[in-house]
């Protein structure tokens, strides 16, 4: 606990002996000069700083390496360079303060090359690699996946057409042959099965027991979801491809064509047929810009235990989160009210609301996700939410809605997601629900996961030996 404590000073410290280090250097070059030469009286006290700090991060360096989450010969290499460090400055102050002035020229060469080789290693081990040359133009880039068009796509082998591109661009830079946050690799069909440090992530058969997909489908705003906030995220194409390829068994060699495909997986497979590239900007997040919020409203619902962020960087679009929140008062209300032009997502679980909070909502015209599970929504509070024409995600799981409710947004043509299981919506209701919300993925619980034999183990009782 306390080393994991200590190792986390590491990226703090990793900047100290670089900036110390080059202005010892600085100092020495300068001090040459007939102008400057006060300055050698600071290089031993540079130097001297420099090789404590330099020590100090070797030893906070040396325990986050045993987190295992990074490349072992980059890894290895690094730590390397930075122990050379530590020596030629020590070395450096050695030198400087017995007035070698030929040795302490070398050594300021020698530190230089070392600093820079050190730290383009330390960025290729937390950034990816190319990370000292990379431009924004290539981070830009890198923010884009890069599924390529598909001739066929039912001819496509899925995973290495469909699911390894969008690995690579969501998922690569923390978990890949540089990094292995969590211990996890998944450039390889082997490193995905092995899984992390807390197990398999992907289990063929089953969305619900693949902890890779659980964290790709949590609320942005979580810790664990997957991607991390301010990464590039998985379109809703994307994770519905994620979804049906588990599902169906995570085969890493079948064509499209080999799996059970539904009316929405078909269409996915289409679109990749058209696309050129699949942007990572998601369709819940538009991309016009709008006006900056008022700091003292978003202040003021936090005071009141409601989360709320801007949802991507550069962006003035705005989730509300009122997990932690356990009153909607008048205050609540008139600030939510205040956000409609910037607020799109907004999770409400379990919320017991008037109906006139529920007009409230309605009045959040550029609204594209509600989740509003567990609450006390009625048909009749559905009725003020058709309004809301951009709504594309809608959450209504454990709610008492019914199918004659739910068809008061059938004019809504942007539904593209719909959580209808535990509600009043019966068995018999649901292909209604379907050809009345034809774009929209419907999911109503009851997952029936295949039966894998792989999976299943025979236990017989002990018995003794003689």
């Amino acid at each position: 606990m306390i080393t994991s404590i200590i190792s986390h000073f590491h990226p703090v410290l990793v900047h100290l002996p670089i900036g110390i280090l080059l202005l010892a250097v600085l100092f020495h070059w300068l001090s040459t000069k007939e102008k400057y030469a006060a300055l050698a009286a600071a290089i031993p006290i540079a130097y001297l700083a420099g090789s404590i700090t330099a020590i100090l991060s070797c030893i906070t360096g040396y325990l986050l390496s045993g987190t295992g989450e990074y490349d072992e010969t980059t890894l290895n290499l690094h730590q390397w360079m930075g122990i050379l460090v530590a020596f030629s400055s020590a070395a450096g102050y050695l030198f400087a303060c017995n007035n070698n002035a030929l040795q302490l020229k070398w050594v300021s060469f020698l530190l230089l090359g070392l600093l820079t080789v050190t730290g383009h290693l330390g960025g290729t081990l937390t950034h990816g690699e190319g990370y000292l040359w990379k431009t924004e133009s290539a981070d830009k880039k890198d923010s884009t996946a890069v599924i390529k068009p598909i001739a066929n796509a039912q001819e496509a082998v899925v995973y290495k057409e469909i699911i390894q591109p969008m690995l690579e661009t969501k998922c690569y830079k923390c978990h890949a042959a540089t990094k292995q946050k969590g211990g996890l690799r998944l450039d390889a069909e082997s490193w995905i099965l092995k899984g992390g440090k807390n197990g398999k992530v992907i289990v063929p058969g089953s969305i619900d027991s693949s902890k890779a997909y659980q964290r790709i489908i949590l609320d942005p705003i979580e810790e664990k979801h997957m991607p991390p906030k301010g990464k590039p995220q998985l379109t809703e194409q994307e994770r519905l491809l994620m979804q049906w390829w588990i599902s169906t068994g995570a085969d890493f060699s079948k064509k499209s064509k080999d799996f059970t495909q539904t009316a929405a997986i078909k269409t996915a497979l289409s679109a990749l047929e058209k696309s050129e590239s699949v942007a990572t900007k998601r369709a819940d997040i538009p991309q016009e810009e709008v006006t900056k919020a008022s700091e003292t409203i978003l202040e003021s619902l936090r005071k009141n235990s409601v989360t709320v962020f801007e949802i991507s960087a550069n962006s003035n679009w705005l989730s509300a989160n009122f997990v932690n929140c356990t009153k909607w008062n008048r205050e609540i209300e008139k600030n939510i009210s205040s956000l409609k032009e910037q607020l799109i997502w907004l999770k409400i679980p379990g919320a017991q609301l008037q109906e006139s909070s529920w007009k409230t909502i309605a009045g959040l015209t550029n609204l594209r996700r509600l989740s509003a599970e567990h609450s006390n929504i009625t048909d009749k509070d559905l009725e003020h939410l058709s309004s809301l024409n951009q709504l594309q995600y809608l959450n209504l799981v454990d709610t008492k809605i019914t199918a004659k409710g739910l068809m008061q947004l059938k004019a809504n043509s942007n539904l593209t997601n719909l959580f209808l299981s535990r509600t009043g919506i019966g068995a018999q209701d649901f292909n209604t629900v379907k050809l009345k919300f034809p774009k929209a993925v419907i999911d109503t619980g009851g997952y029936n996961v295949p039966f894998i034999a792989t999976d299943t183990q025979q236990l017989h009782p002990k018995t003794d030996m003689k």
